[in-house]
């Protein structure tokens, strides 16, 4: 169970270095963007880092936030369609900031006139450099599974797009009861769940 213990404090300590090191000024520019954005919430990206992305605009969706997911190879054989130029942001997960898929998206996206934010884990990449903002979490903050399984940067890109709905739902006024007319569905829809103490009064901690 050494290997098991050590994935945990690896991912506690990546989480912790992340939010030391994390750049709020940018983070704040990143959230303005989201914030005025009069079309939908568009986020992209392939792999691990492709599924993250896809988890952000279920959640996106869940709070009645305008949101949808294109894997990042499907821009280029139609999808450059879905996304709106001035109204619409779209948002790449790339762990790399290199991914060659995702460049070449951005550049056609760019040519239209789309805004572009990236979280990524390399600040001089690529994509990062392309972006109207980003939020970069450091690769030098993870020790990730036989140093390549992506593990702890899962983690902490799941944590970023944690604050990025949070923030939203508070900046919006979004309540518990409009997730709940979004998710009717399930556990939720029932009300079986306890009151958290330390929520806001918006329901979301």
């Amino acid at each position: 169970m050494e290997a098991f213990k050590t994935s945990l404090k690896n991912d506690v300590e990546a989480v912790a270095c992340v939010n030391e090191q994390l750049d709020f000024c940018e983070a704040e520019t990143f959230m303005d963007l989201l914030d005025c954005c009069e079309g939908q919430l568009i986020t992209s990206g392939i792999g691990k880092s492709g599924s993250v992305a896809l988890r952000l605009s279920h959640c996106l969706s869940s709070v009645g936030i305008a949101s949808t997911f294109v894997h990042a190879a499907e821009w280029v054989h139609g999808n450059l369609g879905k996304a709106v130029p001035k109204r619409d942001i779209v948002i790449f997960l790339s762990h790399s900031g290199n991914t060659e898929e995702c460049v070449v998206a951005v550049g056609h996206l760019l040519a239209r006139g789309l805004k572009v934010l990236v979280i990524s884990g390399q600040k001089e990449s690529k994509l990062v450099k392309l972006s109207s903002a980003s939020l970069v979490y450091g690769r030098e903050c993870l020790k990730e599974g036989l140093s390549v399984i992506p593990t702890a940067s899962i983690v902490v890109q799941e944590m970023l797009c944690n604050a990025v709905v949070c923030e939203l739902v508070e900046r919006k006024g979004i309540t518990q009861s409009v997730f709940k007319a979004n998710h009717p569905g399930g556990a939720v829809s029932r009300g079986d769940f306890h009151h958290n103490p330390h929520c806001t009064s918006n329901g979301v901690a």
